[in-house]
């Protein structure tokens, strides 16, 4: 796991970390590894952590590995499951999602503009 990004492996975690992102915006990546789109997305996710770990707090869940935690995300943020997915969570809330091949670097940035340095 890279430096920067907190696994979440407790559906415990998951409800701390919702709540934390009424303090701090947080983006919650939906990790599947066996799949070379998401292999990808993780990539161009960390690039974005790296440089950006101070403005946001960065935390990935493997679908595969944690089931029960991707079934808790989907019923408690109302969000369809994706495989890759990310959102960025504020207030509690998913107030932005995406997946597949548009979670890149610049599309990254671009959310963190337009939500967090208004």
């Amino acid at each position: 796991m890279a430096k920067g990004v907190k696994k979440i492996t407790l559906v415990e975690d998951l409800h701390k970390i919702i709540k934390k992102s009424s303090k701090k915006p947080i983006f919650l990546f939906k990790h599947d590894v066996t799949i070379q789109e998401s292999q990808d997305a993780f990539e161009e996710y960390l690039q974005f952590v790296e440089d950006n770990e101070e403005d946001i707090l960065a935390t990935m869940v493997d679908v595969r590995e944690y089931v029960e935690i991707s079934d808790e995300i989907e019923e408690v943020l109302e969000i369809g499951h994706e495989a890759p997915q990310i959102m960025l969570l504020m207030d509690e809330e998913v107030v932005w999602d995406d997946d597949k091949n548009n979670i890149t670097l610049g599309r990254l940035i671009e959310v963190v503009n337009e939500y967090i340095f208004i």
